[in-house]
């Protein structure tokens, strides 16, 4: 018997010997656990899953008819991670959300998910806290999480339609059961955009390299991600090249005069002279190199005076809107509509409705301080008594 584990998933995998070249060594879906009783329980779920496989293949080896092989969620979610997941930007939070799903609808074929089953899941999601057994790893402490918000159970169920939409497109099944299934309402994030007097005080809080990256944000629009990857010769002096953006469509984004000095001022690495910010990429993934960086950032917004809070839950800045939400107000509030398509192109959106949202609130801005000036001129005026 074959049944093993790999570093780089939370599944048992198995090597089936019968089968055809190429198929041998593939994934039981079976999760793994962290406890000694999740992993013997999970071992033998992982057992009968490679007697069935060499079963079958071996009779497909002899020429005889394989019985018969419902697909399951489990089943299809293992090759949907193994396939699908690593070519999306998202994967690092797939994967966290996969086995979540896999719990849940695992043995449920593909053909029997249907989005009653789905709501009865979400509804039972929502009022249900997290515990994790081993919270930061294996050796951790037990740790209880908050039943999670609507906007959290959305993007499971997200990938679940996705998933199931994959399985279409594979041929399992003819339509996804889950297609048109309504999100949950969920209250809009409170965030806001990084103000001018803010700005002037963190930018002096930041090392030169950092520095330069949050300014690669705000002035040109660019994610942190694309960011970190930014290698010398990207840089074309009046333009920054970016490889591999979100929407995978390649970018050539302007530099500002003040971010061609910021730029200029990163010092090369003589250990890494290909990157233009090595220090901040020594992390494994590229998950890990942006909270480093993000970290950073927040004790620069502590260190400032006053001090600038940083966070949702603060109401505070983030990178995300301290940067490329922040450099698109302004640009648009400086341009107004006659810009958006400038602005679209320079920082990659594919659709401008997120462009069109961030106009639609600077027009409302503008008229509301519009319609105050009526009566401050009034109050400015002289009163003249009518004879």
């Amino acid at each position: 018997m074959s049944v093993y584990r790999r570093a780089d998933s939370p599944y048992w995998w198995m090597h089936v010997e019968s089968a055809p070249k190429g198929r041998q060594k593939r994934s039981t879906g079976i999760q793994i656990g962290f406890t000694a009783t999740e992993r013997k329980d999970s071992l033998e779920k992982a057992k009968k899953v490679y007697h069935a496989a060499e079963l079958k293949a071996g009779l497909l080896l002899n020429g005889q008819p394989a019985p018969a092989d419902p697909l399951t969620f489990r089943t299809f979610a293992a090759w949907y991670e193994l396939h699908e997941i690593p070519q999306h930007r998202g994967a690092y939070r797939e994967r966290q959300i996969l086995p979540r799903l896999v719990e849940a609808f695992g043995d449920v074929l593909l053909t029997e998910m249907t989005p009653a089953l789905v709501i009865e899941w979400r509804t039972t999601r929502l009022k249900t806290p997290t515990r994790v057994a081993h919270y930061g790893g294996p050796k951790g402490k037990p740790h209880t999480f908050p039943a999670p918000t609507p906007r959290t159970v959305n993007r499971e169920v997200g990938l679940l339609q996705q998933i199931m939409t994959a399985a279409v497109d594979a041929g399992h099944l003819t339509a996804s059961p889950l297609t048109g299934l309504a999100d949950l309402a969920a209250a809009p994030i409170r965030r806001r955009t990084m103000g001018l007097d803010e700005e002037r005080r963190l930018l002096p809080e930041l090392a030169v390299d950092d520095r330069a990256i949050l300014l690669v944000g705000l002035d040109a629009l660019v994610r942190l991600g694309d960011i970190l990857d930014l290698r010398r010769e990207d840089d074309h002096g009046g333009h920054l090249e970016i490889r591999h953006p979100k929407n995978e469509v390649p970018l050539c984004v302007p530099v500002s005069a003040r971010l061609r000095k910021a730029l200029d001022a990163v010092e090369i690495d003589p250990d890494n002279p290909e990157w233009y910010f090595p220090r901040r990429r020594q992390a494994a993934t590229d998950q890990a190199r942006a909270r480093v960086y993000i970290k950073a950032l927040q004790r620069a917004c502590d260190r400032a005076t006053p001090p600038i809070p940083y966070g949702r839950k603060a109401h505070g800045i983030t990178f995300h809107w301290g940067t490329r939400r922040t450099g698109a107000t302004r640009m648009i509030k400086a341009g107004g509509e006659k810009v958006l398509g400038v602005v679209q192109q320079i920082g990659g959106w594919k659709d401008v409705g997120v462009l069109i949202g961030i106009y639609q609130e600077t027009i409302t801005e503008d008229m509301r301080a519009a319609v105050e000036t009526v009566s401050a001129r009034k109050r400015r005026g002289p009163l003249r008594r009518v004879k």
